[in-house]
């Protein structure tokens, strides 16, 4: 099982700075994001994009999300308008994820599309920026079982495959992102109750 260690909102920068190394060095790890516990690697990284769909039992053309440090970096990969920059910097951080067109490519994407996050996690946005590249978020759990809300939740096959564990407790909205798709302006997923009045989006 992969070593592990516990982090609060007050105590995180030690485990910012293993994380950054290990995502540095191709590894893999699970963290906590403000709605479900995750997977994570460099999403730049053929190698770390096929280790993270191996452990989830997913083929190659499933699209992974992804977590960005910020605005700037969300705008080099994806092509972003002045509708879909007006609805990105309102929701984000937060417990959303919008699939946006992508303008450059990224390992982590089987399509031209890609779904992007900053989460409301201090942890995970300090990680994005001391990293600097684009990490994936996808739920750590094997394909088809529920998404773990705490790390004592986590599928031991999970934790045995990956190289770090990071416990952050309970998480905060305790259910999936919402997955709203910008380029087809639908809703894929419906998330906490915070999400509901995406359904009713502005016209761009």
């Amino acid at each position: 099982m992969a070593p592990t260690l516990k982090i609060t909102d007050d105590d995180y920068e030690a485990a910012v700075d293993v994380a950054k190394a290990l995502l540095g060095s191709k590894g893999v790890m699970v963290y906590p994001t403000d709605t479900v516990y995750g997977i994570g690697g460099d999403a730049t990284s053929e190698e770390v994009v096929k280790k993270v769909r191996a452990i989830k039992g997913i083929n190659e053309k499933k699209p992974l999300s992804v977590m960005m440090a910020d605005f700037s970096m969300i705008e080099y990969y994806c092509d972003t308008g002045i509708w879909e920059d007006i609805i990105v910097k309102s929701y984000l951080p937060g417990p959303y994820t919008f699939v946006l067109k992508l303008r450059h490519p990224l390992a982590a994407t089987g399509n031209d599309k890609l779904g992007v996050r900053i989460p409301e996690s201090i942890f995970c946005q300090r990680l994005c920026q001391a990293f600097g590249r684009p990490i994936i978020t996808t739920s750590a759990n094997p394909t088809g079982q529920k998404a773990p809300l705490e790390l004592p939740g986590v599928d031991k096959k999970v934790l045995d495959a990956v190289d770090l564990a990071i416990d952050g407790g309970p998480t905060k909205y305790g259910t999936a992102s919402a997955v709203i798709d910008l380029v087809e302006r639908k809703m894929v997923r419906e998330g906490s109750k915070e999400t509901i009045d995406l359904l009713e989006l502005p016209e761009p």
